[in-house]
């Protein structure tokens, strides 16, 4: 477990500039985007204060089977028949 201190801190400052900002995000990135990011930042903000930020990493013993996830039987490139284009994206193992 990794602890990230000033993570908290980082979002506070980019939600207060989204707030700040907010007419340019509107006119950069569209009504639904920016008005998306803004309640985020509403909501969120307030509750940073009391947040703790840490980075947990699991790893699989060596001795444990792994048990096929869907992503593991998804064709390649990470496509279904039928579906849209998804990133071929796996986590090492």
């Amino acid at each position: 477990m990794d602890e990230r201190p000033r993570e908290p801190e980082m979002w506070g400052r980019l939600y207060r500039l989204w707030i700040a900002h907010a007419d340019q995000l509107r006119r950069e990135l569209g009504e639904t985007a920016a008005e998306n990011m803004l309640r985020e930042a509403r909501q969120v903000l307030p509750t940073l204060g009391g947040r703790r930020a840490v980075l947990l990493t699991l790893r699989r013993l060596p001795d444990t089977p792994a048990v096929p996830e869907a992503a593991d039987r998804m064709r390649e490139g990470g496509r279904r028949s039928g579906d849209r284009p998804v990133p071929a994206e796996r986590t090492p193992q």
